[in-house]
């Protein structure tokens, strides 16, 4: 079972419909979006995902009401917390508490410092996707979990 994670895709439609189209093709289960999508024109092309997605939001995401509206109430305010295939998800949009989480999270997932990474605490994974936008990075990236063996992958558009 595949997990996508995504985050600070801040109105780069190009690079958001390139990731729609990958995750779409590698059959992913699931895809979390870890804020900064910024504006509902863009949160909609989520609605192209095959798989279900849900989200938070992030510090440049400040048309909640219409984000909301057009994901169907898919994302929440951070810190967020969900099951997917027996596994505990913690989603945030800011890391600064991410190396704080108590272990029993099994993934520990943030974005907004365009910066990708997976640090292992104990059995725990720490991971940020890095940018889909590709601002400030230069790298396009988002991540894709592997709930079978646990593995996490970096992936480069």
């Amino acid at each position: 079972m595949l997990v996508a994670v995504i985050s600070d895709t801040h109105d780069n439609l190009l690079k958001l419909q390139e990731a729609v189209e990958v995750i779409n093709s590698r059959g992913v289960a699931q895809c979390f979006h870890l804020g900064d999508v910024c504006s509902p024109f863009a949160a909609n092309y989520l609605n192209r995902l095959i798989c279900p997605y849900i989200g938070v939001f992030g510090n440049n995401d400040g048309e909640y009401l219409g984000i909301s509206k057009i994901t169907n109430n898919r994302f929440f305010k951070p810190p967020y917390l969900t099951t997917v295939g027996g596994c505990r998800f913690l989603l945030l949009h800011e890391g600064d508490i991410a190396e704080y989480i108590d272990e029993s999270i099994d993934f520990v997932l943030y974005g907004h410092s365009h910066q990708g990474g997976v640090l292992k605490k104990g059995r725990q994974q720490i991971i940020n996707p890095g940018t889909l936008s590709g601002y400030v990075s230069g790298r396009s990236t988002f991540a894709l979990i592997d709930l079978n063996t646990h593995h996490c992958s970096i992936v480069e558009l």
